[in-house]
């Protein structure tokens, strides 16, 4: 596509014209689906970040409540883990337990790229 149309007569520039006007439409109509694609795809993946989210949340609480003794109502077992956080020695097994996480993680992260970098 030349970038002068110098060449080009009066009747070849309006075609041209409209040709880049109908071109123009067409994208924008593209870009008009892909944003709109976009949105659904990323309101499901919303929804199933939110539904995994749940299930954990539930099994979380079933092993918490299975831990327990009495069948409590939620604002007490609310109380029982509020009162677990401010527990110091609590809060440094908790932190213990997330830096070991991490650093498995972290670990793991390491040796697969190693791993790809080999197989690269």
């Amino acid at each position: 596509m030349p970038l002068s149309n110098k060449k080009l007569t009066t009747e070849e520039k309006i075609e041209k014209s409209r040709q880049y006007e109908e071109d123009m439409k067409r994208i924008r109509e593209r870009l008009a689906d892909i944003r709109e694609s976009k949105k659904k795809l990323d309101s499901e993946i919303a929804e199933e970040l939110e539904r995994a989210e749940l299930v954990t949340n539930q099994t979380v609480g079933k092993m918490f409540r299975g831990k327990m003794k009495e069948n409590l109502p939620l604002e007490k077992y609310g109380e029982i883990i509020d009162f677990m956080f401010m527990h110091e020695d609590c809060v440094e097994f908790i932190a213990e337990v997330i830096a070991k996480y991490k650093q498995k993680q972290e670990k793991a992260k390491l040796a697969e790229t190693a791993h790809e970098e080999k197989t690269a």
